[in-house]
């Protein structure tokens, strides 16, 4: 679960959410960008803090870290109202696919309101439960909907790259993916009883999405990185939340699934350069980056 607050919410208070944490922001603009890197955050997440680490390092946007490594990329990050409990929860009343849509739809207007080129490749990393909301937005802009609008397509088009960190892809040790996410976001406190009955009763709609997903893997480099460490739960043992099994979307073709040595909760959280999973996760992005402008012929230096 992203800890936006968690401690608040382990103490039975509302999390206060930061104003402004919707929609696309870009974090770094790059030096002559070729390439946009946009990430995505889970449930009880948002667009900046899920990404930062306890000594108030944000490895999107420190200038010694990904912006440093990645000087080609603009950094974008989409936030959305991720609240699984208390006076702000809506994910209940806003299905996933409705999550979807609004992420293809914002980042395309992003794009086209600061002029970028309808071709200019993309690399998305999305934490646990906004990978889910990614493989919707793909199958959405793929045309697997009717009506959406034309540029929307681009959104695919131009997707080259995937950084899935966490992501409960399918159910493991008996149980389905939609109740994998249950157990997730009871980490630090009960989730909400309404969302605890949508997530379960869409659990078929997430099966589907998996097989949906595999048949147009094939049109993007993908990383699976999975936890090594085990979480903490309140009322349950220590135990891995998203194991190997569960964070790869099986069948998936170009892919190759990594572990960090790291718990459910601190998957995307590093302190400083020199975190060997930060370098991990970076020499993937990087990596990706050389191997797509390669194939587009472009200038990579």
């Amino acid at each position: 679960m992203d800890d936006l607050l968690h401690s608040s919410r382990s103490k039975g208070n509302p999390p206060e959410r930061p104003e402004g944490g919707f929609g696309v922001k870009c974090l770094a603009k790059g030096e002559s960008p070729v390439v946009d890197i946009v990430a995505i955050h889970s449930l009880d997440g948002h667009r900046e803090l899920s990404w930062t680490a306890e000594n108030e390092k944000m490895w999107l946007k420190d200038p010694d870290m990904l912006p440093a490594q990645a000087k080609n990329a603009r950094i974008l990050t989409y936030g959305y109202n991720a609240a699984t409990w208390g006076e702000q929860q809506q994910l209940a009343e806003e299905k996933m696919h409705d999550l979807a849509e609004n992420f293809v739809s914002r980042v395309v207007q992003y794009r086209m309101s600061t002029s970028t080129p309808k071709d200019r490749p993309m690399i998305f990393i999305a934490h646990s439960m906004g990978g889910i909301i990614l493989k919707f937005a793909l199958l959405y802009a793929n045309g697997h909907h009717d009506g959406h609008v034309a540029e929307n397509k681009s959104f695919s088009e131009a997707t080259k790259g995937i950084l899935f960190i966490g992501t409960p892809h399918q159910g493991t040790s008996g149980i389905t993916a939609a109740e994998s996410f249950v157990k997730i976001y009871t980490m630090n406190g009960e989730v909400d009883q309404t969302l605890r009955q949508h997530l379960v009763a869409n659990s078929e709609t997430l099966q589907d999405q998996l097989a949906d997903y595999c048949s147009i893997s094939d049109k993007y480099i993908t990383k699976f990185f999975y936890e090594i460490y085990k979480s903490k739960l309140p009322k349950d043992r220590p135990q891995v939340l998203v194991p190997k099994f569960s964070a790869v979307v099986p069948g998936a073709v170009n892919a190759e699934p990594l572990g960090l040595y790291k718990d459910h909760l601190h998957l995307v959280k590093f302190t400083s350069p020199e975190d060997d999973d930060y370098n991990a996760v970076v020499t993937a992005i990087v990596l990706m980056i050389r191997k797509i402008l390669e194939d587009r012929g472009a200038n990579i230096c």
